[in-house]
């Protein structure tokens, strides 16, 4: 599907009238991870032309920091080999920043959003134990993704729908059990995953932190995902003032939602769309 040409800016005078772009931070599956936990040529190139241009290319993701350490180890982007990824968020709250050859954690970020998940995890174990039962009131087969000690470790209490559609009402019951009884928590759906967790943590959040410790302002941040976890850094409603772009595969939903705050929607999906969304948006050839 073609996005529309209000949210390709390809004239120069539109693309001038915001500052230049400092920070690209991007989401790995559908984003620049491929099905077989792929990266494309084209999206380490484009990305490595942006790093050589002092563009900080990061990621915001809920895959764990251990796991995007090895495998942009494995691709050759990582500090220890060409530094093309800066900085990484994991497990959608926790902040890791390159420095030397490595990523060291952002402990003042991560160690305050361990301490509010002491007590924050049993609030959202126990909600999401009444999300199961819910379900299974529907006649849903529903489950958790992992177990309560994983659960805690990675800060996701999950469980795993049948569909998508199912992902969807839940998560709607979940946020109105949250909004009922106020409690200090937010929740989210990737596909049929349906997730709780603190509140002041998430993709957004983390990545308007990251940019605080980098110095970069968030209107020069451009946030890229393509699922419904990705909401906090793609939606204008959230105020961290990121400009947005999202790949072909998106849900329409969050297309929708990009498109609202001026954002980009590639024609093409996946790591062609992100290396698309560069090109359009950076002014680097993407055509290389």
């Amino acid at each position: 599907m073609t996005a529309p040409s209000s949210v390709r800016p390809t004239a120069a005078s539109e693309a001038d009238s915001r500052p230049p772009i400092a920070m690209i931070a991007m989401d790995l599956d559908g984003t620049i991870l491929e099905a077989g936990e792929m990266i494309r040529p084209e999206v380490i190139a484009a990305l490595g032309e942006l790093a050589a241009r002092g563009v900080r290319c990061v990621t915001a993701t809920g895959r764990r920091a251990d796991f995007q350490r090895d495998l942009f180890a494995r691709y050759g982007m990582d500090m220890a080999s060409t530094g093309i990824i800066q900085a990484l968020i994991g497990d959608e709250r926790e902040i890791f920043l390159g420095t030397g050859d490595r990523y060291e954690p952002h402990a003042s970020w991560n160690d305050a959003l361990r301490a509010r998940w002491v007590d924050l995890f049993p609030i959202a174990w126990g909600l999401m134990e009444e999300a199961r039962d819910e379900a299974a009131a529907r006649g849903w087969e529903v489950g958790f993704l992992q177990p309560p000690d994983v659960a805690y470790e990675r800060g996701l209490p999950t469980l795993v729908c049948e569909d998508a559609s199912q992902g969807s009402s839940l998560c709607l019951w979940v946020q109105e059990q949250i909004d009922q009884r106020d409690l200090p928590l937010a929740t989210n759906r990737n596909i049929r995953l349906v997730q709780a967790f603190d509140a002041q943590a998430g993709k957004g959040p983390a990545l308007a932190e990251m940019a605080r410790a980098l110095g970069i302002p968030n209107e020069q941040v451009l946030a890229i995902g393509d699922s419904s976890n990705d909401y906090t850094m793609l939606d204008p409603r959230f105020n961290h003032g990121f400009r947005t772009a999202t790949p072909a595969n998106a849900e329409e939903e969050l297309k929708q939602l990009v498109r609202a705050g001026n954002g980009y929607v590639a024609s093409a999906e996946a790591g062609l769309g992100t290396v698309e969304t560069i090109g359009a948006l950076t002014f680097i050839d993407s055509r290389r």
